[in-house]
């Protein structure tokens, strides 16, 4: 069987033409034209591309067409079916492949996803175990019997008055709490007789004022008189003249009063939370209340 390469090829040598000159006539690329005449279809591109260039070449050099497109079909039929199998396999592979890279995502996605849900369901049982503890403490925590009553046995939770403690209760009347009026006045000699009792309340002890040194002008009978009401309780420091500084903590309602020749020197650790007078006249004010103010000079 005489194949469609010889054909084509001596068909343009008997019409005098090179192969050169054909691929000028043809616009088809050397290497293609040179694949035809030597029935190397592995070199020529997809078969649709290449039945073109049969008939291309064909028509130009006056050969039958349809008789060279049999011929191209006959020889080129077993190279074509071969590659046509391995598109097929190659097709298969890529289908195969795919499947599997398909499947790979989505087992990541279905393990990321529960990962996910038990991590939050972890920590949400975290933050309710501390309170559910804390509850089924307080749950299961007796009832403890407080100062003056006692339990009543064969009855749950239940409280009873206890007779010791309505036995020592004040049988005049009085409600048996601690005096704790905070009328507490000082002289320039320290704290007076009323504060040194000690009346059993929770209100804090007042610092009793160093006393001043000896001079020979006394300043207690100086014609400065500096009164100190507090409104709120605060630590107080004041130095007469040249004395020595005398300090207390006082509580909201107390008064002290102190003499000077020519002037106070006042530290306040409330500084709104007291009232200053100088022989009767409101002085201040000397900073807002929690303020801390130093050595304030206080004269005429």
């Amino acid at each position: 069987m005489a194949s469609l390469g010889n054909k084509f090829r001596t068909a343009r040598e008997t019409q005098g033409f090179t192969l050169e000159q054909m691929v000028s006539r043809t616009r088809i690329q050397e290497s293609h034209l040179k694949a035809l005449e030597e029935d190397s279809y592995e070199q020529l591109p997809e078969r649709v591309f290449a039945k073109g260039f049969v008939q291309t070449y064909a028509r130009l050099l006056e050969l039958n067409e349809k008789e060279c497109l049999r011929l191209f079909e006959e020889c080129s039929a077993s190279f074509y079916q071969k590659e046509k199998e391995g598109e097929g396999l190659r097709n298969m592979f890529l289908r195969k492949e795919d499947l599997q890279k398909k499947s790979t995502s989505g087992t990541m996605v279905v393990v990321l996803v529960g990962g996910l849900l038990l991590l939050g369901g972890m920590m949400l049982l975290q933050q309710q175990s501390p309170s559910r503890s804390i509850l089924s403490r307080f749950s299961q925590r007796p009832v403890e019997p407080r100062d003056g009553v006692a339990l009543k046995p064969g009855r749950a939770n239940e409280v009873v008055e206890d007779p010791r403690s309505s036995a020592s209760a004040p049988q005049d009347g009085t409600s048996g709490v601690a005096n704790t009026e905070p009328a507490l006045e000082t002289e320039a000699g320290g704290p007076s007789a009323e504060s040194a009792v000690d009346d059993g309340a929770s209100t804090p002890s007042v610092l009793a004022p160093d006393p001043a040194p000896a001079s020979t002008t006394d300043s207690e009978d100086g014609p400065l008189v500096l009164e100190i009401r507090t409104l709120d309780m605060t630590w107080v420091m004041i130095r007469s003249d040249e004395d020595k500084p005398q300090e207390a903590l006082l509580q909201a309602g107390q008064v002290i009063r102190r003499r000077a020749r020519d002037r106070f020197l006042l530290s306040l650790g409330n500084a709104g939370g007291v009232e200053v007078r100088l022989n009767g006249e409101l002085q201040g004010p000397f900073g807002e209340t929690g303020a801390v103010v130093k050595d304030v000079e206080i004269r005429p």
